[in-house]
C-alpha cells in the first residue's frame, strides 16, 4: 500500500514536469523564430556580391606591346577578383564598399569604392567617399568583366585616364522621368591621388538618358594636376625639359603643375539580340603634354548563348605640331640629345596614333559565367617606342593580340 501511495503521489509531479518542459520547448521555438526573423532582416540589410575574371593574353611580337603583353603567355594581366559589400541602414541610406585584387598588381587588394549613399524622396541621390570617376559610359562596372562584351574595354578610350579611375569626392545625381525615358543629371567634386599624378579641384558633370533599349550620354570634367615627386612621370618630364631647354621651345617647358579637361559622348543600343556601343572622348592638357582623341564602335549579335562581336577603335594625339624643335640646338647640347634630329625624335615620341580592329565571340555557359575569345589587330604606325623605353614595339608598329577570359559574377 505504501508503494502504491507513493506512485500515485508522483503523478502530479511528473505531469507538472512535462508541462514545464513543453512550455520551455515552446519558448525555445519562439526564440528561434525571432532569431530567424532577425537573421532574415539582416540578410536584407547586408548584401555581398562578387566578380572574378581569369584570363590569358599573348601577342605575336617579342617586344612589350602594352603592360606585359608580349609573345610570352601572360596569365595575370586580365585576372582579377572583387567583392562588393552593401549594408542598407534603412530604405534610404546605405554604405557600399568594393575591394578589388588584380593579378598585374601582384594580387594586392585595393578599395575601389567606399562611400555613403542616401536617396531623397525627390529623386536626388547623394554619395560621399571613395568613388569611381564617371569618365566613360561603362565606368561603373568596367572592372566587372562579365558585364562587358569584350575581354577588355578598348584601351584607345578606356586607357586614357585609367591611372586615375577613382577619387575621393561628393556626388549628387537627379533622376527625371519623361514619358518612356529616364534622365540622370550628375555632378561631382573631389580629388584623385595616384602614384604618378594628383588631380585637385576635380569637377565632373554628366547627363544620360535611357528608354530601356537606347542609352545616350554626355560628360565633361576638369582638374588641376600635380606631378608626384620621384615618380616615373617626373623622370620623363626631366628628359623632355632637357630637350626643350636646348631648342627654341624653352618657353614651353613643362612644370610640375598643369590643367586638363576631358569630354565624352556615348551611345548604346541593346534590345536583347543586337548590342551596339560607340564612344568618343577628347583629352586636352596644357603645355607640351599631348592632347588625345579616342573613339570606338562595336557591334554584337546574340544567337542563343553565343554572341560574336566586332570592334573598331582609334586613338591619336591631336597637337603634334607643337612638339617640333625648329631652331638650332644650343651649344653643348648636341652630345646629350643627338642634335636637332635627336630633339625632334624625343619630342615626337610623345605623339601617338593607334588603330585596333577586333573580332571576338562570347559564350554564356550559364547565368553568371561567360567565356570570351578575342583577336585584335593593332597598328601604331611609326610612333611607338620612340620615347617610353618600357613600351618598345616593332618598327612597323603592328601586332596581333589574342586574349581569352572566363568572367563570373556571384
Amino acid at each position: 500500500m505504501g508503494i502504491k501511495h507513493l506512485t500515485y503521489a508522483a503523478i502530479p509531479l511528473i505531469a507538472a514536469s512535462m508541462t514545464s518542459q513543453a512550455a520551455t520547448v515552446d519558448q525555445l521555438n519562439k526564440q528561434v523564430q525571432k532569431m530567424n526573423q532577425r537573421i532574415a532582416a539582416q540578410d536584407q540589410r547586408f548584401r555581398v556580391n562578387g566578380f572574378a575574371s581569369f584570363g590569358l593574353v599573348q601577342s605575336d611580337v617579342e617586344e612589350d606591346y602594352h603592360r606585359g603583353i608580349s609573345d610570352a603567355i601572360n596569365l595575370r594581366r586580365y585576372t582579377k577578383a572583387g567583392i562588393q559589400m552593401t549594408f542598407n541602414i534603412d530604405d534610404q541610406s546605405s554604405v557600399i564598399t568594393q575591394l578589388v585584387s588584380r593579378g598585374e598588381n601582384d594580387f594586392n587588394t585595393k578599395a575601389e569604392w567606399m562611400y555613403f549613399k542616401h536617396g531623397f524622396d525627390n529623386g536626388i541621390t547623394a554619395k560621399i567617399g571613395r568613388l569611381r570617376k564617371p569618365n566613360y559610359l561603362l565606368s561603373e562596372y568596367v572592372d566587372v568583366g562579365y558585364a562587358m562584351p569584350w575581354t577588355q574595354a578598348p584601351v584607345e578610350v578606356y586607357g586614357v585616364l585609367e591611372a586615375s579611375s577613382n577619387f575621393d569626392a561628393v556626388d549628387v545625381s537627379y533622376d527625371i522621368d519623361m514619358g518612356d525615358w529616364t534622365s540622370t543629371i550628375q555632378a561631382q567634386y573631389g580629388k584623385a591621388i595616384g602614384e604618378e599624378l594628383v588631380s585637385s579641384d576635380l569637377i565632373a558633370f554628366n547627363y544620360s538618358m535611357t528608354n530601356g533599349e537606347l542609352t545616350l550620354r554626355a560628360g565633361y570634367s576638369q582638374a588641376s594636376v600635380d606631378i608626384v615627386e620621384g615618380s616615373d612621370t617626373e623622370e620623363q618630364i626631366t628628359k623632355i625639359n632637357l630637350v626643350l631647354s636646348a631648342t627654341n621651345l624653352t618657353g614651353e617647358q613643362i612644370s610640375g603643375s598643369f590643367k586638363g579637361t576631358f569630354a565624352g559622348l556615348a551611345a548604346m543600343y541593346d534590345n536583347g539580340t543586337i548590342l551596339a556601343i560607340t564612344e568618343y572622348t577628347s583629352l586636352t592638357v596644357d603645355g607640351v603634354f599631348s592632347d588625345q582623341d579616342g573613339y570606338y564602335a562595336m557591334g554584337g549579335y546574340r544567337i542563343g548563348q553565343w554572341m560574336p562581336y566586332a570592334t573598331y577603335a582609334f586613338e591619336e594625339t591631336t597637337d603634334n605640331s607643337k612638339r617640333v624643335a625648329s631652331a638650332e640646338v644650343a651649344p653643348g647640347a648636341t652630345t646629350t640629345i643627338g642634335g636637332l634630329a635627336g630633339a625632334n625624335a624625343i619630342l615626337a615620341g610623345i605623339n601617338t596614333e593607334q588603330t585596333r580592329i577586333g573580332l571576338g565571340v562570347r559564350y554564356d555557359i550559364k547565368s553568371g559565367v561567360a567565356l570570351k575569345l578575342q583577336l585584335d589587330s593593332i597598328d601604331t604606325g611609326d610612333t611607338a617606342g620612340e620615347f617610353t623605353e618600357s613600351d618598345t614595339f616593332p618598327s612597323d608598329g603592328k601586332a596581333n593580340v589574342v586574349s581569352f577570359t572566363i568572367d563570373t559574377v556571384f
